[in-house]
């Protein structure tokens, strides 16, 4: 058989001994050095946010929205390149034309520069000794 826990109550200048079960805070006081056995507490709170607070989070909010959208931005642009890449990948001659493009092009010498390049070895000739 289970124990039903009693607590004494203040009743006038003595006690009275109830149910813990029916003890009510709001309504009855503990007597002497009596304690609610540890159970279950509810507690209701209540709780207001300062401007300052909220205008943290407002601005973390947005914040966080721009950062969303980005987030989408850069997934469409990665689905495109890879796109792209795989197209290029797959065609040889692209491929091929953009190696041309990087490959820097052997350029045919101005007049100017042959000439500068002809008296360089003309004057490289006239040092050496004739033997």
């Amino acid at each position: 058989m289970s124990q039903v826990k009693t607590v004494k109550i203040k009743d006038g200048a003595s006690f009275r001994i109830i149910n813990e079960s029916d003890f009510k805070p709001g309504e009855h006081e503990l007597y002497g050095d009596e304690a609610l056995s540890a159970g279950p507490v509810m507690v209701n709170l209540a709780v207001g946010i300062t401007p300052e607070l909220q205008a943290a989070i407002d601005e973390a909010k947005a914040e966080c929205e721009k950062v969303q959208a980005e987030n989408v931005e850069l997934k469409e642009q990665l689905a495109t390149a890879h796109g792209e890449l795989i197209a290029f990948k797959n065609d040889v001659t692209a491929m091929q034309a953009h190696i041309d493009e990087l490959v820097p092009k052997a350029k045919k010498p101005t007049a100017a520069e042959l000439k500068a390049a002809k008296a360089a070895d003309d004057a490289k000739a006239a040092e050496q000794p004739e033997e």
